[in-house]
This record gives structure tokens, sequence and C-alpha cells, in this order.
């Protein structure tokens, strides 16, 4: 990223003259280049903070820090400085992550899918994470051919069409990627798939799908997939894709 990310430090009183706490943040520097180390202010939000203190009383005021829960760490010694590095390139992904985080029109999905109606089960995609996850719409219509034929006086979105959408939620997901760009997704398996509530007429679906694992060399991917209409989960499943 081309700006770096603000980390809040707040030091203790330096009441242990054999610990040098400055020295500690001017390590995770080197550690972690992407980050700025800034004393934290009181009200002042920050991504997360350390808290670098260096006795059993534990002086330093941390009351006053904002930060998200789960975002404060103290750093008691030299032997914190690995799991403070860690913690602080979690905090780096997630922010990457939020600043990746897109969505798409239904023009845009017709750039990114090579399916076409009937067989079009994506919309428009309200998130999208590239890599990671997905969250895309689908108005059941009547313009749906298919819904004619199942069943003609009682129409039902076809389950194989609710574990296909999923799948193109999943296309998506790795089409954005730049190493599978202008590639074909071809299903290469289907696991755990369930059928929990009927598909109408009028519906309107929410499609997630989440990265489950990734073989690169061999170029398939397999991802989790759940559909929801009117806020009850409809379909959920595994699905495994070889990008070809």
């Amino acid at each position: 990223m081309a700006d770096k990310i603000s980390i809040g430090v707040r030091y203790c009183g330096g009441c242990n003259n054999r610990y040098d706490r400055v020295a500690v943040i001017r390590r995770l520097e080197t550690l972690v280049p992407e980050v700025e180390f800034v004393t934290a202010q009181a009200g002042t939000p920050y991504l997360a903070a350390l808290i670098v203190a260096g006795c059993p009383t534990d002086c330093a005021k941390r009351d006053d820090i904002s930060v998200p829960t789960g975002r404060l760490f103290k750093i008691g010694g030299w032997e914190d400085l690995l799991p403070a590095r860690d913690f602080i390139k979690e905090v780096c992904a997630e922010a990457c992550a939020k600043q990746e985080e897109r969505s798409l029109t239904h023009e845009q999905v017709l750039e990114i899918l090579p399916q076409r109606p009937p067989m079009l089960f994506i919309d428009t995609v309200s998130t999208l994470v590239p890599g990671k996850e997905v969250k895309a719409s689908f108005s059941v219509t009547p313009e749906l051919s298919l819904l004619k034929g199942h069943f003609p006086d009682n129409p039902i979105f076809p389950g194989v069409c609710a574990v296909e959408a999923i799948a193109q939620a999943a296309d998506i997901l790795l089409l954005t990627l730049d190493r599978y760009v202008g590639k074909t997704p071809l299903f290469m398996g289907i696991k755990k798939a369930n059928f929990r509530k009927k598909i109408l007429l009028g519906d309107t679906l929410e499609i997630y799908s989440t990265l489950l694992e990734e073989r690169v060399e061999l170029g398939w991917v397999s991802c989790r997939g759940q559909i929801f209409s009117d806020g009850d989960l409809a379909a959920d499943a595994e699905v495994t894709l070889a990008m070809r």
C-alpha cells in the first residue's frame, strides 16, 4: 500500500532501566516496514495499539486508547517481539482486504463471467474481496425461461441451478485474481450440497462464497457457498473448480 498504516504505541513509565522499550519498537519497524508507529493519543482512533511495558506493575495507561476490540497488544519484553510482529501483520492484512473490497454492477459482472442467460445466475455483487469472499445477488424473475419447465404450474428455481449460482459466485471470487484472468472455470466436484428451502418466483437471492483451499500449481480451487432467500438459508454447498 502507498500509505503506511498507523499503529498507536503507549510506553510504561520506564521503571525497569535494563529494558530498552524504544529499541523494541525500532526493531519492529524493520520487521513490518509498512507500518508507522506513533505515540497513542487519547481518543484518537487506531487500527491497533501496542502497550510497551517492562515491569510487573504494568503502569501504562490504556483505557483512553481507541482501538477495535481485540486490537490492543502488550509487549512485556523481547520475547514478545515476534508475536507482536504477527499481530501487526494480521492487522495489516485485514486493512488491505478492506481496501480491496468493492462492488460490481451487472455490466461488470458480464465482463467477468463467461456465462450468459439463461444460465447466468448473478445480477450484481455488493461485496467482493478477490480470492477471499464475495456476496452477490440474483432475482428470480418471470423472464427466467427455465422456470417454464420447472414446473409449468408451480415454478421453482432448480436445486442444480442453486449450486450453479454458488459456483458462479466462486467464479467471480477467482476470476478477479490476476492469475485466473481469462480462464474458464469448470466443475470438478460438489460436496455437502443441501437444499433447505424452496426458491420461488419473485425471490431475491443473496449468494455468498468464500475460499476454502487452493492448489495454484494444479489450477484447482475449493469454495464454500451459501444462498439466502428472505433471510433464510435456502441452499449451501462446497464446489471444486478447475481453472482452465
